[in-house]
């Protein structure tokens, strides 16, 4: 079982957290662009395996994200002396990111089978999962039981999963993340949570120092070495009040609207798929940024769009948080908000499409 913690963080020991991951990711950044950019052995190996399809754009954006995240998360503890509890819950999630990060590595310069991948991520899940992340209630609504370790592990891999197939534009994943961590960090500090918004400010500064470099027109990307271990950090820092023992709906409502566009996104894609008689693994040009772009859209403002509809559902997620009484009644009135929203933002894609068409 994992040492988890209810120990108090100082609020200067979360300000130097996202001041030196975002100095680190800035400075990897910039000496991988260098790195990778020039005609060392090792640059023209990667270039000759990594194809972006661009000129001049750097992969393995993940190798500043993920470094300055693991640096970051070792090195504050020694200097503002955080208690014990942390060492064995952090490393954990070190161990679980650094397998993820070499599976994405491995994936960008080989490319994986999509199976031999979704064996890497279950096996990485399983392994978190008997180390204590376990989501084993769903609020008020009963314990999972048998389905806990299905429902986890589902999530671990899905998300990761998540991030790692919408990273198609530049700029998109590493905003959507970094407006993720915003919010949670917003949250569970006013719910006196220590150790989730400790690891989410370290993720909102690693991914702000790669955004710098990511922005349109981008000079680095995050590649699959960055989507999968950033989509894995993301979902334990949405999990990990519910393995400390948190059982308020808001803990499970707020990973689900936070993420709302990526988790989205990845079941349209699913049974789009599915539908069509083809691997759910399989390629296509169908995810919310390619048909954004369909309608007209330049890259840049299909960004924004996605990241204005995620933090249009951020800033509503915030409204129950404040005032714990509204929550049973929030939730499902938030729930039907979100379908309704949901379903007129597809209706729209789908009548501009076909008056594009016509």
């Amino acid at each position: 079982m994992p040492m988890f913690s209810t120990h108090p963080i100082s609020g200067i020991t979360y300000l130097a957290a996202y001041a030196l991951s975002l100095f680190l990711s800035v400075v990897i950044c910039f000496a991988t662009i260098r790195l990778l950019k020039g005609e060392s052995g090792l640059a023209r190996f990667v270039r000759g395996r990594v194809h972006t399809g661009r000129r001049e754009v750097v992969s393995f954006g993940g190798v500043a994200v993920i470094v300055s995240f693991t640096l970051t998360l070792w090195l504050v503890p020694l200097f503002f002396g955080m208690h014990p509890d942390h060492r064995s819950l952090f490393g954990a999630i070190t161990l679980g990111t650094v397998l993820m990060f070499l599976l994405g590595i491995y994936d960008d310069l080989v490319v994986a089978r999509p199976w031999t991948k979704l064996t890497g991520q279950l096996i990485i899940a399983i392994g978190l999962y008997q180390f204590g992340f376990h989501i084993d209630r769903i609020g008020d609504w009963g314990e999972l039981g048998a389905l806990s370790p299905v429902v986890t592990i589902l999530w671990f891999v899905g998300i990761s999963n998540s991030l790692n197939l919408i990273d198609g534009k530049d700029g998109l994943a590493g905003g959507l993340i970094f407006l993720s961590c915003l919010t949670l960090t917003l949250v569970y500090l006013e719910r006196d949570i220590f150790e989730a918004p400790f690891l989410s400010v370290i993720l909102a500064g690693s991914v702000f120092g790669f955004l710098l470099f990511n922005y349109p027109p981008a000079k680095i990307i995050l590649g699959d070495t960055g989507s999968l271990p950033l989509g894995l950090l993301i979902s334990l820092v949405t999990l990990l009040p519910l393995a400390e023992g948190f059982t308020d709906e808001i803990y499970y409502l707020l990973p689900l609207v936070t993420l709302l566009v990526p988790i989205t996104d990845t079941l349209w894609a699913f049974f789009r798929r599915v539908r069509k008689g083809v691997s759910p693994f399989s390629r296509d040009a169908e995810h919310f940024h390619h048909r954004l772009e369909r309608l007209g859209l330049s890259p840049t403002r299909t960004i924004f769009v996605l990241l204005g509809i995620a933090l249009y559902f951020d800033v509503w997620s915030l409204v129950p948080v404040f005032n714990i009484n509204l929550i049973p009644k929030f939730t499902p009135v938030f729930f039907v908000f979100i379908l309704i929203h949901l379903a007129f933002l597809v209706s729209w894609l789908r009548k501009k499409e076909k008056e594009i068409k016509t």
